[in-house]
């Protein structure tokens, strides 16, 4: 009796040695876990190591407890095949074929966000054979390996923010600096880096269908820092035309955070109207008021041909009150002003010119001025504005 007890015992630790032994045949270890955008599909990214002599086919079964220990959710993939030998599995290449929530919050949370809420949680998967005998690989072999199990933290990084240029903006240069706030906590990980994405915006796009659709001025992964200065061997932006760009976060090659997406207009430089500043006083000139901007220098022409004679000149407001201005004569033809097309013209006998500045106290602006000319039997009347 004693030793048929002994013997059944043998047999039994035998067994037991030998499931092990076939347990220890398959190995399911975690691979990547994105902690700062967790979802349940993470728990999918997996190498399993097949150490029999046949590959068979498995499905994987897994659940995930919130800290409390309260299960968030079970669920369960599409059948694989673990080949003889390692097998790298990850959300691209299985799917779930159940999943069954009992956190509805998190749930609800997971969908309008893309990631669990912050806190720590417990992943725990496990394979089972989809045959009996997982292919023939023997009767002994378990057909359901162990579960593995992990512990994980997550935290939610903060948004990732554009700083400049600005949203809606109009920016001077055709080189700008692009800057934006990195996504916390991440934002001292020395693997995180930037992929930015800037188009040009056409004329009844959105942003978003500028950024899918155009073909992308500049697209640069890997940057390092949370700025970029406009490549130089990148053509410079277009003056009045509208951009879009973006920037999107990694921690090595795993996105973290994506931004907004903003647009900015570089300013297409106004061509500066061209005042009328060069004036004949020979007649009068009161049905068109030019405006004269306050700072600018007016220049006027009288015909005549005694140019040892000099003409009267008086200015008054346009309600009577009289007011005092310095006029010059203009002697030389070599003045220079940019706006003086008619210095050449002082060569012609007859003709002299005279100047006054309208920075002079006297102007304010908003406000009609007469300029009177009496000059021998001639009087003539020249009305003008100043403006800002």
């Amino acid at each position: 009796m004693n030793i048929h007890l002994t013997l059944k015992t043998c047999f039994v630790l035998i067994a037991v040695l030998f499931v092990n032994f076939c347990k220890a045949q398959i190995n399911l270890e975690f691979t990547s876990v994105n902690e700062y955008a967790f979802n349940t599909k993470e728990a999918l990214n997996l190498i399993v190591t097949n150490g029999t002599t046949k590959p068979f086919n498995v499905i994987f079964n897994g659940r995930i407890k919130d800290a409390s220990g309260q299960t968030v959710v079970e669920f369960k993939t599409h059948e694989a095949t673990l080949n003889i030998g390692a097998t790298i599995f990850s959300p691209q290449t299985i799917a779930f074929s159940e999943t069954q929530y009992y956190n509805n919050d998190i749930a609800e949370i997971e969908a309008s966000s893309g990631s669990y809420p912050s806190g720590n949680y417990s992943i725990c998967v496990w394979a089972t054979c989809t045959t009996p005998d997982c292919n023939g690989t023997g009767s002994s072999t378990v057909s359901t390996v162990e579960p593995r199990c992990i512990q994980i933290h997550i935290e939610n990084p903060t948004p990732l923010l554009l700083a400049t240029p600005e949203n809606e903006s109009e920016i001077e240069t055709t080189r700008p600096l692009y800057t934006w706030i990195p996504p916390s906590p991440v934002a001292g990980s020395a693997s995180l880096n930037y992929t930015m994405i800037l188009v040009e915006l056409l004329e009844g796009q959105t942003k978003a269908d500028a950024l899918s659709q155009n073909r992308p001025l500049i697209e640069l992964e890997g940057i390092g820092n949370p700025a970029l200065i406009h490549p130089s061997d990148i053509p410079e932006l277009e003056k009045g035309k509208w951009y879009a760009w973006q920037v999107q976060a990694y921690v090595g090659k795993t996105p973290i955070a994506k931004s907004e997406q903003w647009k900015f207009k570089v300013k297409k430089k106004e061509e500066e109207k061209r005042v009328n500043r060069f004036f004949d006083l020979n007649q009068s000139n009161t049905a068109e008021i030019p405006k004269i901007k306050k700072g600018d220098k007016i220049f006027f022409t009288i015909e005549n041909g005694m140019l040892n004679i000099s003409p009267l000149f008086s200015f008054k407001r346009l309600d009577g009150k009289l007011i005092s201005v310095q006029v010059l004569r203009v002697t030389k033809d070599s003045i220079i002003s940019e706006f003086d097309e008619f210095s050449s013209d002082l060569i012609h006998a007859g003709l002299t010119k005279y100047s006054i500045e309208t920075s002079q106290i006297a102007f304010k602006s908003g406000v009609i001025y007469d300029l009177f000319l009496e000059f021998s039997n001639l009087k003539t009347i020249f009305r003008f504005e100043i403006i800002d």
